[in-house]
């Protein structure tokens, strides 16, 4: 849960923040782990899917309705329309209801235009893995990003810790990365800044 910070003494006066932190290192470690139960119910998602689809194809302001995963290349399931895969994932919602898919209007400006184009001339039933790159969705990781400022400025900060995710005004939000007796460094990019996004998508219906 998002909590409330209030930093207007950094928005309103102008304090310069002073960039800080070195470039994340890439783990790729994760390669030659076991495949988790969040994976594995993937993979046999994907398995049983029907690559080709039949019938009829996808047209620009065609009212579709789809099922998805959204995931990540190190195999994280970010969301999903799909009620076992997001039991697996421990992304399951009960206040959900899985049966309703995502429905939209092909290219009527409902979507992001990159996943619009992924489902042009895709077939009913059929199923299929588009990737974007960072630029496409929430940009680049920007190291300009990750500020200090003196821990003064915000005044009581006993309720916060380190990678909580705070709302800053104006509707931006900040992760915590670091708290010190005189300091704390927020950043400020998305937490999916810099990945590689992966959207697996089926087509239900087309009308």
């Amino acid at each position: 849960m998002k909590k409330s910070l209030l930093v207007s003494l950094i928005l309103l006066s102008g304090i310069l923040l002073t960039a800080c932190g070195k470039d994340k290192d890439v783990d790729d470690t994760t390669k030659d782990l076991p495949l988790t139960d969040c994976q594995k119910a993937v993979n046999k998602y994907l398995d049983g899917a029907d690559k080709n689809g039949k019938w009829d194809e996808v047209k620009k302001w065609d009212n579709i309705v789809v099922d998805y995963i959204w995931r990540l290349d190190d195999g994280t399931v970010f969301d999903t329309s799909i009620k076992s895969i997001a039991e697996a994932c421990g992304v399951y919602s009960e206040y959900r209801d899985y049966t309703a898919w995502l429905s939209f209007q092909a290219q009527g400006g409902q979507m992001v235009k990159w996943f619009d184009n992924g489902v042009i001339w895709m077939k009913l039933w059929q199923t299929k893995t588009v990737k974007f790159w960072p630029e496409e969705w929430y940009g680049e990781y920007d190291k300009s990003l990750i500020a200090t400022a003196p821990i003064a400025d915000f005044g009581d900060v006993s309720q916060f810790s380190e990678w909580d995710t705070v709302s800053l005004w104006y509707g931006m939000t900040a992760k915590i990365v670091k708290i010190t007796d005189k300091e704390i460094t927020l950043d400020m990019n998305h937490e999916l800044a810099g990945k590689d996004l992966i959207f697996d998508i089926t087509i239900k219906s087309i009308n």
